[in-house]
């Protein structure tokens, strides 16, 4: 619950990022207070560094508004707040059981819900762990987020070539069915194949595109938070152009292979079914 909650050592290096390299007041030392909750996670422990960290805030606001790392120490320390807050939440409002009357399907929904956040958590510490990277944040969110878009990438590439593959072989049948001798003779069956083909070709450009808008839109939370121009976001639109030149040759293999139906099924437009597919090809 309060795995991203700093240490002391991270506290520093966070602190040190804002341009601060020193304490800010006698009043409470940030790095003391993040070690000694370490040394203890409780829930006691986390009410106690809120009011340490509330402390911390007063003084930033009160007496240091106008120096140039306000804004990024400010924002580093409500972004810790936010954080020992909810575990504090989390530990003391858990999930309620699920009744009796709660159907299986749902539990087992449910189960899987958190075996998947308990995996992605683990992942994260992993990341976390093994990073070498240097162009990854130093701290909150757009750190968790660049060190997973990063680590999955290879990940998210191989899926959205493997869907490229498929799309090329569904263009190899396309052409095959054009040729076929039986068209004529048995038009029915033709068309039910050219709709199978099709169906498989848009499920295979959903599947493809969800992956690439998911890894773009998770990569706008470092864009927002980093700005344009750092280290973290030109890498990670470097990987995003990647993704973006595999989804453009799905998409020209995908319009070959419509073109392709296209021609095989416009002979054949007065069937009812020929003319449903030709409406949805969209070329």
């Amino acid at each position: 619950m309060f795995d991203d909650v700093f240490d002391d050592k991270q506290w520093k290096k966070a602190r040190d990022a804002t341009g601060l390299k020193s304490a800010l007041t006698e009043k409470v030392s940030m790095g003391d207070e993040f070690k000694r909750f370490k040394q203890s996670v409780t829930v006691a422990a986390a009410k106690a560094l809120l009011q340490k960290v509330a402390l911390y805030e007063k003084q930033l606001k009160d007496k240091h508004a106008k120096d140039k790392y306000y804004a990024k120490l400010l924002k580093l320390v409500q972004d810790q707040k936010a954080v020992i807050e909810s575990g504090i939440q989390a530990v003391e409002n858990p999930p309620q059981e699920t009744t009796a009357k709660t159907s299986g399907k749902v539990q087992e929904k449910d189960r899987e819900n958190l075996n998947e956040e308990i995996a992605a958590r683990d992942r994260a510490r992993e990341y976390e762990r093994t990073n070498k990277d240097p162009n990854a944040p130093i701290y909150g969110e757009a750190r968790r987020v660049y060190l997973k878009l990063t680590n999955e990438f290879k990940t998210v590439e191989g899926k959205i070539k493997t869907e490229r593959a498929a799309a090329g072989e569904l263009l190899q049948k396309c052409k095959a069915l054009g040729t076929n001798a039986g068209l004529q003779t048995n038009p029915g069956g033709a068309i039910a194949v050219a709709r199978k083909i099709f169906e498989t070709l848009e499920k295979i450009m959903t599947k493809a595109g969800d992956l690439h808008s998911d890894f773009m839109i998770e990569g706008q939370v470092v864009r927002k938070e980093e700005g344009a121009q750092a280290k973290a976001t030109k890498a990670l639109d470097a990987l995003v152009e990647r993704l973006t030149e595999e989804m453009g040759e799905i998409a020209k293999t995908s319009r070959a292979c419509r073109l392709a139906l296209k021609s095989m099924l416009q002979p054949l437009d007065k069937n009812p079914q020929a003319e449903e597919i030709l409406r949805r090809l969209h070329v």
